[in-house]
């Protein structure tokens, strides 16, 4: 039972750094836009169809693919936020949800109208491969989809706190107004802060490819957990995501194994409405200044 239980830990962390890297996409336009990405699972299953794309083009390895979908998934997401996020990025409020609700149906039809509902697959040496330590075993697509989980949050976090691009994104998400007297672009950054979770949905979309099928609704099984991994850590917090993603990858997995796969997701919801009502602001989130 001990070794049922260490293995599901196990497996729920590496999940859980898939949950991580599409919350983490959604915090940063969050954090600086204040807007809720409802559209990230259309962009994950986007981030497959490229690398998709990409297979049949140039034949490599799922993992070779990385430069050619980020550079995809960039110029894609640039044109959808100039199409329709930009046309209501002053109003805020109800129209940031309407428009990527409606956005995320769109982009489903879209890839399920050019590819069709046949799923599809991106062959790989590694789909069935596995570490093993002792008797325990580790998947080696969610090692490796963990591993770049890490990386891209450590090169994301120096671009915020290093770069001028990522000092102009926490003025503007600080204070907007403030922002544009300094003379920052802010239309410019909340196109970048776009573009980069969008960027990080895309490429979880390609981690993702030797373990699931691509098809147009395949990110319907993510969106709910990875707005649970924001809320549950913290909106706008980035290591919030990250806590948030492990835990909800750890619960889903030991619940699932131990007692029964239906009530994985079952009990993911009611520990999200536990930490709800004991932390309305999630567990990094901070509460809103107070005169």
């Amino acid at each position: 039972m001990l070794w049922v239980i260490i293995q599901s830990v196990i497996n729920g962390i590496l999940m859980g750094g898939v949950y991580a890297l599409i919350g983490v996409g959604i915090t940063i336009i969050f954090g600086v836009m204040k807007m809720v990405n409802f559209a990230a699972g259309s962009y994950l299953v986007w981030g497959m169809y490229f690398t998709y794309l990409g297979y049949l083009l140039f034949g490599a390895n799922c993992y070779l693919l990385i430069p050619f979908v980020l550079v995809c998934m960039g110029l894609f997401a640039y044109i959808t936020f100039k199409l329709s996020i930009k046309q209501v990025i002053d109003t805020g409020g109800t129209s940031f949800i309407l428009i990527t609700v409606g956005l995320s149906y769109f982009l489903q039809n879209l890839a399920e109208l050019l590819f069709g509902t046949t799923p599809k697959t991106v062959p790989s040496a590694i789909n069935t491969s596995a570490i093993h330590i002792g008797n325990f075993s580790i998947g080696l697509p969610r090692f490796i989809a963990f591993i770049a989980m890490v990386i891209l949050v450590l090169l994301v976090n120096t671009l915020l706190t290093k770069t001028n691009l990522g000092r102009a994104m926490r003025a503007t998400a600080e204070k907007p107004e403030v922002a544009k007297m300094l003379g920052i672009n802010t239309d410019r950054t909340y196109s970048f802060a776009f573009i980069i979770g969008c960027i990080f949905a895309g490429l979880a979309g390609l981690l993702l490819t030797p373990l699931y099928y691509v098809t147009p609704t395949v990110g319907s099984i993510f969106r709910t957990s990875a707005m649970m991994v924001c809320v549950l850590g913290g909106l706008g917090h980035i290591k919030g995501a990250l806590v948030g993603g492990i835990i909800v990858g750890i619960v889903e997995s030991l619940v699932g194994t131990v007692i029964s796969a239906d009530l994985g997701t079952v009990a993911v919801c009611v520990l999200f409405l536990i930490v709800l009502y004991v932390k309305p602001q999630g567990l990094l989130g901070k509460g809103e200044r107070r005169a």
